[in-house]
């Protein structure tokens, strides 16, 4: 039973190698050593819908980024990438509060805009900092005016151009709106991209969802469950809507679900069982696992073969 469990703690650790993850990981990397070795700060935009795998490859660029620059500290080499929350009552000072927050400055953050920004200068040259990733970027154009967005735009180019950093924005297509208040600032911008929801609109998205549930299950070894059945697939589909996170919790559920079951195998209809608990599912639908599989396929658009 620990064994199963071992399973579902290991499930979000692996998610990261199911998708395009690798790929623009290494984008992320390139582009911030560019700026790095050219000496000229650049920025970058990671754009998706709540759910298409944002702040698992932010999360994981901070990683990868801290091991490959860590260095000897007593020789004062070591660079460092941080990871910041855009706070949901947007402003500039709340911004840079969260920016401090993230760089761990200690005891209360208050203060003007001006002595905010000067300790912001501060900790990057105290803890050297290079690199400023920024998640649910778009709260900054969702919840603030034009005025407020513009001035924030215009110290985020001056973190571009007078400390030399790497910004990284994620959130959703909102977020590209700050490139557009300062034009110079979107000059900066030297790599976009695009995050999606797995979908089954089409054969190729349908086969690319299913690749996705294999590479996960060599991580599982899930035995009993065949992912490359369409009647097992698509009903996850179906209660996940392609969202990973869903889709992570999901499967976590239905590994609990047979431990719950005093079983070493999770099974198909573990996965079944668990359909009330996954919020992705509508009050009243009724659970893909119980519909006739021609409806069910009707109803997700499928009409092409499996």
């Amino acid at each position: 039973m620990s064994c199963l469990k071992g399973k579902a703690e290991l499930l979000y650790s692996k998610t990261f190698d199911c998708a395009n993850n690798r790929l623009e990981l290494a984008d992320l990397l390139e582009e911030s050593q560019q700026t790095l070795s050219l000496g000229v700060g650049s920025c970058c935009v990671i754009v998706g819908d709540s759910g298409s795998g944002k702040t698992t490859l932010l999360k994981t660029f901070i990683k990868r980024f801290n091991e490959k620059h860590s260095t000897d500290v007593s020789e004062n080499k070591s660079i460092k990438a941080c990871y910041i929350r855009s706070p949901s009552n947007m402003s500039p000072l709340d911004l840079y509060r969260a920016i401090l927050v993230g760089m761990a400055e200690p005891g209360s953050i208050q203060g003007s805009e001006v002595e905010l920004r000067r300790r912001i200068a501060q900790q990057v040259k105290n803890k050297r900092y290079r690199v400023l990733v920024f998640d649910e970027f778009q709260q900054v154009v969702e919840k603030v005016g034009v005025k407020s967005a513009r001035q924030i735009a215009d110290y985020l180019k001056e973190l571009v151009d007078e400390l030399g950093l790497f910004l990284v924005f994620a959130g959703t297509s909102k977020v590209m709106n700050i490139l557009e208040i300062n034009e110079q600032f979107a000059s900066r911008c030297s790599l976009i991209i695009e995050k999606k929801l797995l979908s089954v609109s089409t054969r190729k998205n349908y086969v690319h969802f299913v690749k996705y549930l294999i590479t996960l299950n060599k991580h599982l070894k899930l035995s009993q469950i065949d992912f490359t059945n369409p009647e097992i697939s698509l009903p996850i589909f179906a209660m996940t809507k392609g969202d990973l996170r869903q889709l992570s919790m999901l499967i976590r559920k239905a590994i609990f679900h047979a431990c719950d079951k005093n079983r070493d195998e999770v099974l198909v209809k573990d996965f079944a069982a668990v359909f009330s608990s996954i919020s992705a599912s509508k009050k009243n639908q009724a659970n893909p696992f119980s519909k006739k599989f021609s409806l069910l396929k009707a109803e997700l658009g499928v009409n092409y073969e499996l």
